[in-house]
């Protein structure tokens, strides 16, 4: 897999926090052990990770990793959730969506099975304003308002304490993160809390008010009041004689309950099934424009979207003007775990990799050599191409706007994505010899199409505004419509 999956956006609470995958290790470690392993981490990322010091600078890095291992100096014992929550502080200071402690705090797991009391607001974030979108009943707070301070703390105060435990380029891209998942980091921050004082903003009168943390069984009722109209799974259909619709959902497949099933070469053909399906029934029926929804995608693999591109692209195109791979001991050591794991005796792009390593030096960067993707023999659609993108657009999702895009098949609509284009990706991990943690890192350093090497968000062609809090009806794909009239 080229890009990895940015998992932690998904349509509801509940999926959202259980989606973390649980970490297994000890409840605590003494001093050394925690120690050592925070030695392991910061070499690790020194030696393996494309881009630590790209937003960083590697004397913030030392002062933080100084700080940490006073603290354990200091400390007989460190527990599992401290040491995770420490971890993942340090790595998140890269500002890179894939330099990440994988797994889900401890902290959790236990508070939910002790039948701990959760964050009861969903709150979204448009221009500068923190808004809720949901709270449970009977609840002093209403949909539509702002929050002005939470816990006596203004919301510059309270945002930069929750967003430092997420990985991300971006505060913009920390915030869409942390929608659907505010009850995990809100545990994380604060700890368990049975209330919440917050401050509101309705119209032109501030309210000062408590609100009841609720139990985690609650959530579900949180969503289904404040999820407006969804965007998930797969759709292709006709809106009008002109105007063709095709949601082509994750870039992966949905069903998959096994890692090797999520990418596999069967669920690849039912994908593409699906898309010859859609674009030979849109052809039969005349369609002149195809709207292309990337809204609330999470991503997934080239291997899925390139069979959407192909049906009208007019040239050869890749999702990457260059894919730069810093060589190290942990990339080679993760790679060759997946080439001795292919039972075929051939290792694939994997292989490839391993004979581009083998003739470098550990810290060199070499660039991989991407293969076209060809348009598609045969008929092909040649109507207008419209892609929609919104902030919760992550991925491969991202680099498919960004491609079409670069290579003008097409016009780009909606909101900047807060995910990047031109990103620090191709995720692999090593593990820390006593708690157990995952590390993840991005390998590569992946250049969008147009060349351009800074990190930055897919701004599209033409903005549509997009509301932070979603009503029963898709206000966007309804401007996007009167755009195509005129």
């Amino acid at each position: 897999m080229l890009q990895a999956l940015r998992s932690t956006l998904t349509v509801i609470v509940l999926c959202a926090i259980n989606g973390f995958t649980a970490v297994a290790q000890s409840d605590t470690f003494t001093s050394d052990l925690a120690t050592a392993d925070l030695e392991r981490l910061y070499s690790g990322l020194q030696s393996a990770d494309a881009g630590l010091f790209a937003e960083t600078s590697q004397a913030v890095f030392d002062s933080a990793f100084a700080e940490l291992k006073s603290k354990y100096a200091e400390a007989e014992t460190v527990s599992s959730g401290d040491l995770h929550k420490d971890f993942q502080r340090f790595v998140a200071l890269a500002k890179h969506g894939h330099t990440r402690i994988d797994g889900r705090n401890p902290f959790w797991d236990a508070h939910i099975e002790g039948d701990g009391l959760v964050f009861p607001l969903s709150i979204r974030f448009q221009q500068g304003e923190v808004i809720v979108a949901g709270v449970p009943s009977k609840t002093a707070a209403q949909p539509g308002d702002r929050i002005i301070s939470l816990q006596g703390k203004p919301n510059p105060i309270w945002l930069a304490e929750l967003t430092r435990n997420i990985s991300a380029e971006t505060p913009e891209l920390a915030y869409s993160l942390l929608a659907n998942t505010e009850p995990y980091f809100m545990l994380l921050e604060y700890g368990p809390m049975a209330q919440f004082s917050v401050e509101l903003k309705r119209g032109s009168k501030v309210i000062k008010t408590e609100i009841d943390a609720i139990g985690f069984d609650q959530l579900s009722e949180l969503v289904r009041m404040e999820s407006g109209f969804q965007l998930n799974g797969r759709e292709a259909n006709m809106i009008n004689k002109h105007v063709a619709y095709l949601r082509p959902g994750p870039f992966f497949n949905m069903e998959a309950t096994k890692p090797g099933e999520y990418f596999s070469p069967e669920s690849v053909a039912v994908f593409q099934e699906f898309v010859d399906t859609a674009f030979n029934d849109f052809i039969q029926k005349g369609a002149e424009h195809l709207i292309l929804d990337l809204r609330d995608n999470p991503g997934g693999d080239n291997s899925f979207s390139d069979p959407v591109i192909a049906w009208f692209a007019d040239e050869p195109f890749r999702f990457a003007s260059d894919f730069r791979i810093k060589v190290s001991p942990e990339t080679t050591a993760s790679n060759q775990k997946r080439v001795n794991a292919r039972q075929d005796g051939e290792g694939g792009i994997s292989a490839k990799f391993a004979e581009l390593f083998a003739k470098a030096n550990n810290g060199d960067f070499v660039s991989f050599e991407l293969p076209y993707a060809q348009p598609r023999e045969g008929e092909r659609f040649t109507g207008d191409i419209h892609v929609l993108v919104n902030r919760f657009s992550y991925s491969n999702a991202v680099s498919v706007a960004a491609l079409i895009q670069d290579y003008g098949f097409g016009t780009v609509y909606g909101e900047p994505t807060r995910d990047m284009s031109t990103t620090y990706g191709a995720m692999e991990h090593f593990t820390l010899p006593h708690s157990g943690f995952l590390v993840g890192y991005p390998k590569a350093h992946i250049i969008r199409p147009n060349g351009i090497e800074e990190s930055h968000p897919v701004t599209p062609d033409i903005a549509i505004p997009t509301p932070a809090v979603r009503g029963a009806d898709d206000i966007v794909i309804r401007e996007l419509l009167e755009l195509l009239k005129k």
